[in-house]
């Protein structure tokens, strides 16, 4: 009888070990949206500032930063606001925000998705974001907000590869 409880508890522990390990997110990833929205918790923060090309990079893939540039030269040819006339990251032009949550989560190698809720102006708001890690480190590849994308905006609006505004649940 003992033979068979060592046999059927070495199954047991089998079975747990060889099971799919739910996606754990890197660390850095974490630190990284972590560091973005502690620029924004508050009254009269100024959040990121990403004014230049090189400032984007630091957030922003190589691709997304691009398009944030071309929007804002774009604007300042044709003498009008950009179509990004907000802060991405709060979805906003003004914010006094409070309770920030962040989960983030693998959703393939060197790729994650973060969820970022918080308080804006007494409303709850949840921030989709997505995360490719470059050898520079983690960058956001697309916002997603509930009325919309950042992609999105920046291709005028037209719906290029339109997503459902709908977040993903972690």
């Amino acid at each position: 009888m003992k033979i068979v409880h060592g046999f059927f508890a070495a199954f047991l522990m089998l079975g747990f070990a060889i099971l799919p390990m739910p996606a754990r997110a890197d660390a850095e990833a974490q630190k990284f949206l972590e560091a973005i929205y502690k620029k924004y918790v508050g009254q009269n923060t100024p959040g990121v500032i990403f004014d230049n090309n090189e400032a984007a990079l630091a957030y922003f893939t190589p691709e997304l930063a691009a398009m944030i540039a071309g929007d804002a030269g774009r604007a300042q040819k044709n003498d009008e606001p950009p179509l990004l006339d907000g802060d991405p990251f709060v979805g906003a032009q003004d914010w006094d925000i409070k309770d920030v949550a962040i989960t983030v989560k693998d959703t393939a190698p060197d790729k994650a998705m973060g969820l970022v809720s918080f308080t804006n102006m007494s409303e709850r708001q949840t921030v989709e974001l997505d995360l490719r890690k470059l050898p520079q480190g983690w960058r956001i590849d697309e916002i997603r907000w509930s009325d919309g994308s950042l992609r999105e905006l920046l291709k005028g609006g037209d719906g290029g590869e339109k997503e459902s505004p709908e977040t993903r649940k972690l």
